[in-house]
This record gives structure tokens, sequence and C-alpha cells, in this order.
């Protein structure tokens, strides 16, 4: 009865915590460049039986007994699928086609990464993606002071002079980077990564930047709420049954008291 009463509330857990996960995709649905995170759970025994290295990578080399294992989230992992894009015609608005991220440095000298090209200028006149730091460049930070410039298909940036015989003068190119490994990056609580080692893409190249144009989030809207149900309803069913092992607990020790 116990072991019941354990195995229950762990679902009961489980369930709670994939429930926040799929709703923190739909509340970031309408976020540019958001990569949506999924849950991979298992049974305590099987969780057990691969930190004590007693399972084949194929097969069970051991016997877990019979019955139904308590379930544990064992990892969370990001989706860095590519997601749809949005023609915006705001200069200011960029997106990377193909593999690759965005370089933002934060106030703490930081590198973050990102797939959110909703950059603007801050009062200097630094590129910035707002509430997060400036963008970066392969010198450093990129200093426009304008809207009147211009991107290319190897993230190059160019400054328009208001003459329109004179020719743009080039002032950087965007640093667009790839993750050595996407096993190792962290998101961030605000949806932005880090990442030890990374490498630049390199020009002309499959990895593209487009202007005037935002990557939208990964998140299908269909299955997040599909999902969302589907922990609802197991989330109600787990909770039910905590309270009838612990009603029968109740009544074992009731009738235990009578015993004379």
């Amino acid at each position: 009865m116990i072991r019941g009463f354990y195995t229950a509330a762990s679902g009961l857990l489980t369930q709670e915590k994939k429930l926040n996960t799929y709703a923190n995709n739909v509340a970031n649905n309408t976020t540019a460049g958001y990569k949506k995170d999924n849950l991979i759970a298992g049974t305590f025994g099987e969780h057990i039986a691969i930190r004590m290295d007693k399972y084949n990578r194929k097969t069970p080399q051991i016997e877990l007994g019979a019955g139904v294992f308590m379930q544990v989230v064992d990892s969370k992992y990001t989706d860095h699928a590519q997601g749809a894009f949005n023609d915006t015609n705001r200069p200011f608005d960029l997106a990377v086609q193909g593999e690759g991220y965005f370089v933002v440095q934060d106030a703490e000298g930081n590198d973050l990464l990102t797939r959110n090209g909703q950059f603007g200028l801050d009062q200097e006149g630094y590129l910035i993606l707002p509430g997060f730091g400036r963008v970066q460049g392969a010198g450093g930070d990129i200093e426009i002071g304008s809207s009147n410039f211009s991107v290319d298909r190897n993230g190059t940036v160019y400054l328009h002079s208001d003459d329109p015989e004179e020719e743009p003068q080039e002032i950087g190119r965007l640093q667009v980077v790839i993750p050595t490994d996407y096993a190792t990056m962290e998101k961030t609580p605000s949806g932005l990564f880090t990442a030890d080692n990374y490498t630049e893409i390199a020009e002309n190249g499959d990895t593209q930047v487009l202007q005037g144009t935002l990557e939208r989030s990964n998140v299908d809207m269909s299955e997040e709420m599909s999902r969302i149900i589907a922990s609802q309803r197991g989330l109600q069913s787990a909770s039910q049954l905590v309270k009838m092992y612990d009603e029968m607990n109740g009544r074992a020790v009731e009738q235990l008291g009578r015993v004379r």
C-alpha cells in the first residue's frame, strides 16, 4: 500500500513539472526565436539502475522486479528546430536562416546566444536586444546610430548616407555562432542560452542573415495544448489516487486500533 502511495505521489509531481513546462512553452509562443522545452521521464528503478551502471545501452541486464515504479523526471531538453519566418520590413528585425545564434553581451560581460532578432538602438546608438544587452559583432559592440542601414546575407552591416550617390559604409559584421555541442547549451530563465564553446559561421556558407524578418517560436500550439490536457488529466488521476491511498491508510490504522 505504501509503495502505491509513493508511486501515485511521484506521478503527481512528474505531471506537475510537465504541466509547468508545456505552459511555459505556450506563454512564449509569440516570443521571437523562442525554442520549446520537453521533459524526459523514467521510472525510479530505471533511474537507479542507470546511475549504478547496471544497464546495457540496448537492453536491461538486471531484473527490477514486478510492479510499477515511481516516476521521475530524468532530464529537460530544448528543441532547437528552426521556427517559421515573418516578414516585418523593420530594419532592426533580423533572423538567422539555418544553424546559428546571435551573440548578445549583458551588463556583466557575459555572452548570451539567441535566435531573437528583435533588435533596437540604445541611447548611444549601439545595436541592442532590449532588456538584455548589446549585439556583438566580430570586433565587439556594433555602433549604428541610425535606422538607415542594411545587413547582407553574410551578416555584414552597412551604414547608408542621405546622399544616394554615396557608397554605403561597412561598419562591421554580426557575430553569428554555432555551438560546438548543443547538448552543453544551457537555457537561462529569460530564454537565452549560454554555451562553453562555439564557432563563428563562415562567409557565404549555408547560414544566412535575413533583414526585415523575424523567426517565430517553434512552439506548435495544437501539440502543446494536447500535452497540457493530457498532463492535467494525469495530474487529476494521480491526485485522486493519493487521496484514495490516504483514506485506505487511515482506515487501516483505525481498524488496527480496534484489535485487542
